[in-house]
This record gives C-alpha cells, sequence and structure tokens, in this order.
C-alpha cells in the first residue's frame, strides 16, 4: 500500500474495531468527524497530556474460557487513533514502516501469515485474513511434511499484554539507533511508542487489542524478533529448518529434533530481551508433521458422525465437541453449519431445550457466543408468546451474569433481546448506548477543544436505522465470515 491507501485502510471502521459486534455498531461517523477535527492540527493544540488520566482507551471484557480468564479489547480513544494513523501514513514515516517490513521478509526460511490483509472491494478483511492463515499456516505445515520430518509447535504468553513499547522504535529503526536518538520526538518509533503510553496511562508494558493498527505494530515486534532469530541461527550455521508464523503462534519444522530444540532456546532467548517468553504449557514437538498441522480438535470434529441427526442430536453431538475443545475454531464452524441448517427449518421441536444445549456452549466456550446468538434467535421464534421469549431471554441473562467480564456477551444478548424487549437492561456500556442513555464511551477529560469533544460524541456509535430496521431472527449472512469448505 501508499501510504494514502494504507491511511484509508486503518480509518475503515472493521480496522478501527476488529471485534464482532452487531451491524447497528459502527465508528464510521466518529472516525471522520474526529479525522476532520484533526485536518491540519496538532492533537497538542487541542488536549492536555493524555497520560495523566485514567481509562482514556475503553475496554470491553471478553471471558475466555467460561471461567476466571478474560481478554480486555479496547476501543482505542478516537482521537489517539486518528492521530496515530495519521503519523504512521505520513508518506516518510510509511517509507520506514514498508522498508521494515522487507527487511523482516529477507530470510527465505522464515515466513510470517499474520501482517493485515485488505479483501477485494466486495469482500471482508477478516475473511481474507482467515483464508490467508488457512492458505498459509495449515495447507502448506501439510506440504511440508514432503520436506520435514519433525514439527514444533509454540506461542507466545499473552502477547499484546507484554510487548515493551520502546521495542517498537528497536524494530522500526535498529535497537542501537532507537537508544542513540531515543530523545528524538521526531521518529517514528517514539511518536508510535509516546502514542501507546497516551493511552495507556503512561505504562510501557502492554498493547491495545482490538483494532487492525495494533496488529501492524505487534508485527513489526515480531518481525524483528524474526529477523534476530534468523541472524542468531545462521550465525551458528543452522539452516536446515523452515519457519510459518501467524502472530505469536510459531510452527518449526525440522528434519533432526535437536535443531529443533535449538531453534526453540534460540527463540527464547531472543523473545525475552524484548521481554516475551513461550508458553512451555503449548509448546509441543511431534514427528507426525502432517497430522499435528491440523488443530487437534479439527482433527476430532472430523473424525465425528454429524450426518442425518435430528436437531437435538446434531446439537449435542457439538456440546460433546465443545466440552473436549473449549472455545476452538472448528466449534465455531460446526455451529455455523448447524445455524445454517436450522435457518432452513420449518418445524422445530422442544426449542426451549435446544436453548439451554446452546446456552450451555456459550457458557463453557465464550467465543462462540455471536454464533450461539444467533442459534437462540431462532429458536426464541419457535416459542409460542413474547412473553415467553422474553421469560427465556431473562434466564439466558440471569446464567450468563454467573460468569465475570461478560460484556462482549451482553452485546450480543442484547442483539436477540431488542425486538422482544427493547428497555431490558444490561450493565454493558455499548448496550446501554443503544438504549438511548447518554454514556461516556471515552475519558474525554484531557480534550481542551469543544469542536473536537463534540465530534467525539459516542451516541454516533450507534446506526438507529439498522437498529429500527433490525430483524429478531439473526440470518447466516450476519455472522457468516468464511466457507465452511476451509474445515
Amino acid at each position: 500500500m501508499t501510504a494514502k491507501q494504507a491511511r484509508a485502510f486503518l480509518l475503515k471502521p472493521e480496522s478501527y474495531c476488529s471485534v464482532d459486534l452487531p451491524p447497528y455498531f459502527t465508528f464510521a461517523k466518529i472516525l471522520t468527524a474526529v479525522s476532520k477535527e484533526l485536518l491540519g492540527k496538532s492533537l497538542a493544540s487541542l488536549s492536555s497530556n493524555p497520560r495523566d488520566h485514567e481509562g482514556v482507551n475503553y475496554s470491553m471484557l471478553s471471558n475466555k474460557d467460561g471461567r476466571h480468564a478474560w481478554r480486555p479489547f479496547q476501543l482505542i480513544h478516537p482521537a489517539l487513533y486518528v492521530g496515530l494513523v495519521e503519523q504512521i501514513t505520513k508518506a516518510a514515516n510509511w517509507k520506514v514502516v514498508r522498508d521494515r517490513f522487507k527487511e523482516f521478509q529477507k530470510p527465505t526460511n522464515f515466513k510470517c501469515l499474520s501482517i493485515p490483509l485488505q479483501a477485494s472491494p466486495r469482500g471482508i478483511d477478516k475473511a481474507a485474513q482467515i483464508l490467508n492463515w488457512w492458505l498459509g499456516i495449515e495447507q502448506h505445515s501439510i506440504e511440508l511434511a514432503l520436506e520435514f520430518n519433525y514439527v514444533f509447535h509454540a506461542d507466545i504468553n499473552d502477547c499484546y499484554a507484554d510487548i515493551y513499547t520502546h521495542s517498537i522504535a528497536w524494530a522500526l529503526h535498529t535497537k542501537a539507533a532507537a537508544k542513540a536518538r531515543k530523545t528524538d520526538k521526531s521518529l517514528i518509533g517514539n511518536i508510535v511508542d509516546s502514542h501507546i503510553q497516551d493511552m495507556r496511562h503512561g505504562q510501557t508494558n502492554g498493547i491495545p487489542q482490538g483494532c487492525v493498527l495494533m496488529d501492524v505494530i505487534a508485527e513489526l515486534v515480531l518481525g524483528n524478533a524474526d529477523l534476530a532469530l534468523s541472524d542468531r541461527l545462521r550465525a551458528a550455521n543452522i539452516t536446515e529448518f523452515q519457519v510459518l508464523r501467524y502472530r505469536d503462534d510459531y510452527r518449526i519444522f525440522v528434519q533432526n529434533p535437536q535443531i529443533g530444540e535449538v531453534v526453540l532456546k534460540t527463540l527464547t532467548e531472543v523473545l525475552i530481551d524484548l521481554g516475551l517468553k513461550l508458553n512451555t504449557g503449548k509448546t509441543t514437538g511431534s514427528l507426525q508433521v502432517v497430522t499435528s498441522s491440523i488443530k487437534a480438535d479439527k482433527r476430532a470434529w472430523l473424525r465425528g458422525c454429524r450426518d442425518n441427526q435430528n436437531l437435538q442430536k446434531h446439537l449435542l453431538i457439538i456440546h460433546a465437541h465443545g466440552v473436549d475443545f473449549p472455545n476452538a475454531g472448528s466449534l465455531n464452524v460446526a455451529l455455523t453449519q448447524f445455524h445454517e441448517r436450522l435457518t432452513k427449518t420449518k418445524r422445530i421441536q422442544n426449542p426451549r431445550v435446544l436453548i439451554s444445549i446452546a446456552v450451555d456452549i456459550a457458557y463453557s466456550s465464550p467465543r462462540t457466543f455471536p454464533v450461539c446468538a444467533a442459534i437462540i434467535s431462532k429458536l426464541l421464534s419457535a416459542l409460542e408468546s413474547k412473553d415467553e421469549r422474553v421469560d427465556v431471554i431473562k434466564k439466558i441473562y440471569r446464567k450468563l451474569s454467573q460468569l465475570p467480564n461478560t460484556g462482549h456477551m451482553e452485546v450480543w444478548l442484547q442483539r436477540i433481546s431488542y425486538s422482544f424487549e427493547p428497555k431490558l437492561a444490561y450493565e454493558e456500556q455499548l448496550c446501554k448506548l443503544v438504549m438511548g442513555k447518554s454514556v461516556d464511551v471515552w475519558n474525554n477529560s484531557w480534550i481542551t477543544s469543544t469542536k473536537l469533544k463534540a465530534a467525539l460524541d459516542p451516541s454516533q456509535i450507534v446506526n438507529e436505522p439498522k437498529l429500527r430496521a433490525l430483524k429478531p431472527v439473526i440470518k447466516p449472512n450476519e455472522i457468516k465470515l468464511f466457507a465452511n469448505w476451509m474445515y
């Protein structure tokens, strides 16, 4: 991309927020309004120091495991987001970024498949990214079984939360050059570092998660790690290997497992220098290259019997798979296929039983909640009265309220309850916006410009025409991202 193309791509609403939300949430208006106010101006001239204030970004919590693990998705303060995009996509700065990525791609035995992609005009960026993973990671891993007899799998523990912001400048300019110019405020690496600290109350550990811009920044740090690993292995005369990386997940292909151990040890040393570490619990090795190239949950699902079952047996088979592989990608795909079947079904028996099974799947695998919400919306339509539907929705809410950190779940539960009971109360702030309440999504107390504050009006996030046109039953095209043939 040129600098102009990159700016347009990063300012798209779906690039700003990569979290799955119902279609009536849109960030187009607020990004356009903020861009207009910042045009030709410095953010510093319109504000005080944002890092002196807590809660500048908005965190929406998502439960990871149905228990006590959680992940904070962040909606970066639009003024800071737009300001950082404008800085990165200045022609000279964008050239530095592009040139650096070219350096990362030079080692022939390293391949990164997670650099963000733009889909064709009618496509979806996230779907293009998933397809790239399938072709470049799973399919290429199977192909590499022709050349290598052993594969190691490893990933970085809490990657985004542990990225050291100063390492961004190291990645862009080399560590020596960045340290020599650490006070140079014109250096793009320092500008990025400073902006992220502004978003996080001055913290130098961790970057926000939930937007394409931060994925690009993470790729800079991880690409620099790839380059350092390549240099160290070449200096040790180790050349018989191939590394495939998708963000913080590594697949290391070797002929000799002892060489693989050396590569892992060297990778560990490189990551330690950057303040990162491998997740030892997920580091594995296998002689079965083809078998281990396909995730265990997907292998299990492919072996399972799913055909010619009635609806309840079909959903119970998926439920059993979810018990064995909670939050798995194959679970999402299985549920998507079930939803497509359910959508075409004219007569549904025992809908309350099916709702209970679907809710229990979502309870143990929160990642599946968008598709489970779609399934529940169809099953609710099979109930006899509005009162019965509202009663069931309240029971679902009470059950899910037992989980900690369920903001993302509440957003989707509101999607299916809104048509029946639009005033049903939820704790999640985005849900309150849908109900027409005045909510401070971001902390704007550091903004001194009246016009910029007006541009940051959070009510613009909810598309009222789409909300009014909402159908009670979620259709497959509202949640489906990728083709089932990949599974």
